[in-house]
């Protein structure tokens, strides 16, 4: 093969001769920044293709020079097609290796490579051989010569005609190209669902359109473009500038690029300088202006501007709707005050940990990625500085919390804001613990001092924990609401199969719901007894649930899941009415001084309408409040003396009697004593039952019935058992008691039995 190179030929050369031989000798160099159009001349004939390269050494015209490549023979012919794949013009002969050489040469040309572009001249010595009308007619052939016409005017003639028809080929073929490019890319863009995925795939599709490598390639955004500094963050990124993404502008150190971006920003359009081009995309598009920065290391055609025009206008609509989606993305799993992840986030977090094969219910073990915890921490006190100190104040705590964890931990882990003061961290075991954490917050002598006195936390283990991802969340709050059960900087550790108690307890809540409603809770009364006397002076009504098959359920059980779930208005307004319907048969039997005991929570006396309700029920019944005494604990006296003092005045004025329940065993202080309407204290069994095992001085028991004489109140001593206690508190004027030694907790029917036995 021979290849020549042609440059401009001064204006007295050439002519209507017929093709001279060349000289031995270089050909000459090419002009710096010409196009250069690729002919193949084919012949077997040495001396015509000499005199071919001495004829084309000057070649010039408008669209450029040539580069001339030679062939010997078809074999030659068909390498360099194959390896150069931008040949203009084919110079041809028929008859080579043999007689129809060359126009086998065309149909591979044309069929086998699939080169519809390349123009095609055939010029044979032989025209007999293949005569013009049956090879124009049979091959896709562009024009017909044979050797003793061609001049080199005519020669040139034929080239820049053909160059001329190969470029507009080109062109249109690459505009179809890239305009099926630009639909495929189109579809490929709108299955981006955030601003940084589309705008790497549109600098993919960008360099892939132009043909330029996507090495020298960036997109920013920038957001307050009215502000006096926009702050410009690249979001894309490819090559070499790839690790500038999420960085801002300034910090990419290319004054020249960051030059071209801005000015872009700043014009609101785009600019195209010798070495790049840079598009801008206007916030009217989306929530902030776009720019992406093109590096052009050669410079671009019409065709491959008019196709960056249109990519560009094309884009325009999926920009704005992946903006959307983006910002609809943002608002869905981002909390908006601190910019973190919320709870949406942290729940698509555990699904990607959570093992596919859990989900048609084959997973063995745990369902995790092993080795990740789930930590939840909650602010102590976080509610009192909000009411005492501002919202304000409280968000100032909210953002510290964030940017001490954000600036400590890794950026491969999830920080999230689940609500309120309750966070959540989401990573490897080793890098999440309770002594990090407190330690990034500043609680155990870390950087900086806390900005508030301490906080509750729990840890899920969930290479331990085999429940879904929102049951993960459910029992890490239960975990944490444990902690914080226990007071200030408490901390709960995940336990295997705290899952399924707490299961147990859910069904057991819907259980009593249920029962509530079917009206299966029943009540059992304790006789409290004049032990002086042996007279029955009252009753404490006592709930009781029996399930269907005949279980009972404990009340230390079931009590506290009511206050849990809020049944407990439910269960205390269906005992009070239980009690109603005791002191009316009662009465009836004659023991109408007989006063049944209720005991009131803390969440029922909190309703406003408590006593309302009450009095309601109490008339539906036929009972009268002098029957009922309401008993509360020391507890709930002791909250707001206040308020409870004024609420159970109103009771007293309706004709209920009031006793502190379990007294003694609460905050022990006396000075409320003075200000509630109290009728009578209650000793706890507690105390009832270290009788005769501490000295008498020493027992509490005995001080409660000299408060109780002192402030004119009555005394209940609960948990009596034995005669020697009896003995005790009767010696030390306690006139009532409560106790197996007397009777155990019994429906009415048996009370009365009881009571008529006695009598």
């Amino acid at each position: 093969m021979v290849t020549s190179s042609t440059t401009a030929a001064s204006d007295d050369e050439g002519g209507d001769e017929l093709l001279a031989f060349a000289d031995e000798g270089a050909p000459a160099s090419a002009i710096p920044g010409e196009t250069r159009w690729k002919v193949l001349a084919i012949d077997d004939d040495p001396d015509f293709q000499r005199s071919m390269a001495f004829s084309l050494r000057h070649f010039a015209s408008r669209e450029g020079g040539i580069e001339l490549l030679q062939a010997y023979n078809t074999a030659e012919a068909a390498a360099i097609l194959a390896r150069e794949r931008d040949i203009a013009v084919l110079l041809l002969d028929v008859v080579m290796e043999s007689d129809d050489a060359g126009l086998r040469l065309v149909r591979s040309v044309r069929e086998t490579m699939g080169n519809a572009e390349v123009r095609i001249v055939l010029v044979t010595g032989a025209p007999g051989v293949a005569p013009m009308k049956d090879v124009m007619a049979g091959y896709d052939i562009n024009d017909y010569w044979t050797k003793s016409e061609l001049s080199v005017d005519r020669l040139y003639t034929l080239l820049v005609a053909n160059i001329r028809a190969y470029q507009h080929l080109t062109s249109v073929s690459r505009a179809r190209r890239g305009l099926q490019m630009i639909v495929e890319s189109s579809n490929t863009l709108v299955a981006s669902r955030t601003l940084g995925e589309f705008s790497s795939r549109i600098l993919r599709e960008i360099a892939q359109l132009i043909g330029v490598p996507p090495e020298g390639m960036i997109c920013v955004e920038q957001r307050g473009e009215y502000d006096p500094m926009p702050q410009v963050q690249i979001i894309s990124a490819a090559g070499r500038f790839s690790p500038a993404i999420d960085h801002h502008l300034e910090e990419l150190g290319e004054p020249a690029i960051e030059a071209a971006i801005r000015r872009c920003l700043s014009e609101r359009g785009h600019i195209a300088l010798s070495d790049c081009r840079v598009l801008f995309f206007p916030s009217s598009l989306a929530s902030a202006n776009y720019a992406a920065y093109l590096s052009t290391p050669r410079p671009l055609d019409d065709t491959e501007e008019e196709l960056l025009r249109v990519f560009t206008v094309n884009i325009r609509s999926g920009l704005h709707n992946v903006a959307l989606v983006s910002r609809l993305d943002e608002m869905a799993f981002q909390d908006p005050l601190l910019g973190i992840a919320n709870r949406n986030a942290l729940e698509r977090s555990l699904e990607d940990l959570y093992n596919v094969r859990c989900k048609s219910g084959s997973c063995p073990g745990s369902c995790y990625t092993p080795g990740y915890v789930l930590f939840l921490l909650d602010i102590d006190e976080f509610s009192t500085v909000n009411l005492t100190l501002g919202f304000e104040q409280g968000n100032r705590q909210l953002r510290e919390v964030s940017r001490r964890l954000r600036a400590g931990l890794s950026p491969t882990l999830l920080i999230s804001r689940l609500h309120d003061d309750i966070f959540a961290i989401l990573g490897p075991a080793s890098e999440v613990t309770e002594e990090r954490i407190n330690h990034l917050l500043g609680l155990h002598g870390g950087d900086g001092p806390p900005q508030f006195v301490s906080i509750g936390s729990a840890r899920l283990d969930l290479t331990q924990f085999r429940g879904t991802p929102a049951d993960a969340i459910v029992v890490a709050s239960l975990l944490l609401k444990t902690a914080k059960r226990r007071g200030f900087s408490q901390h709960e550790d995940y336990v295997p199969g705290l899952e399924t108690a707490t299961a147990e307890r859910y069904r057991l809540a819907m259980a009593l719901r249920d029962a509530l409603g079917r009206d299966e809770i029943r009540i059992a009364l304790q006789p409290q007894v004049e032990m002086a006397t042996g007279r029955l002076t009252g009753a404490e009504a006592l709930a009781r649930w029996t399930l269907p098959d005949g279980e009972t359920v404990s009340p230390g059980l079931f009590i506290p899941l009511a206050e849990a779930t809020g049944l407990i208005v439910t269960l205390g307004e269906r005992v009070m009415r239980l009690a109603a319907r005791a002191a009316v048969q009662m009465a009836a039997h004659g023991l109408a001084g007989v006063r049944v005991a209720v005991n009131v929570s803390t969440i029922q006396f909190a309703r406003e309408s408590l006593l309302q309700d009450f009095l309601r029920i109490l008339g539906e019944e036929g009972a009268s409040p002098r029957q009922i005494e309401i008993e509360i604990t020391e507890s709930l006296a002791m909250q707001d003396t206040q308020s409870i003092q004024l609420r159970l005045e109103a009771f007293r004025a309706q004709g209920f009697e009031i006793a502190i329940d379990d007294f003694g065993t609460g905050f022990s202080s006396l000075s409320y004593l003075r200000r509630l309407p109290i009728d009578r204290l209650k000793i706890d069994q507690a105390f009832v039952a270290e009788i005769g095992t501490v000295p008498d001085d020493c027992a509490i028991a005995d001080m409660v019935i000299q408060v109780a004489r002192r402030m004119g109140m009555g005394v209940v001593a609960e948990g009596v058992e034995t005669p020697d206690q009896v003995d005790w508190l009767r010696h030390r004027n306690c006139l009532d008691a409560q106790g197996y030694h007397y009777g155990r907790p019994m429906p009415l029917e048996d009370l009365l039995r009881w009571q008529t036995a006695r009598t």
